[in-house]
């Protein structure tokens, strides 16, 4: 045994892509990595629900940080960031 934890999985721009389609009604491939999310129709509502699903998972999901930079990339950066701050699953990591 090596004495180092597993690092919790990434959050995949498809899976927050996917989150975002489906609370916007619309297809995932209709959304870029870089595509301002306001710019689309997301409200600061709508982000706050995403952002308490992914705390409610675990992640620490800040909202401020979210806003601030609109875009799935932006946003699935921030939440592997997250899910690495949070440690591996079953020590207060995401729960998937």
């Amino acid at each position: 045994m090596s004495g180092t934890r597993p690092q919790p999985p990434a959050v995949t721009t498809d899976e927050v892509r996917d989150a975002v389609a489906a609370v916007l009604g619309v297809p995932s491939a209709e959304i870029g990595d870089d595509t301002d999310l306001v710019g689309l129709g997301l409200d600061s509502l709508r982000m706050m629900r995403l952002s308490g699903r992914w705390r409610r998972s675990g992640l620490k999901a800040d909202f401020g940080s979210l806003a601030a930079e609109p875009t799935v990339g932006a946003w699935a950066r921030c939440l592997s960031r997250a899910a690495a701050e949070a440690g591996p699953a079953g020590d207060g990591g995401p729960q998937r």
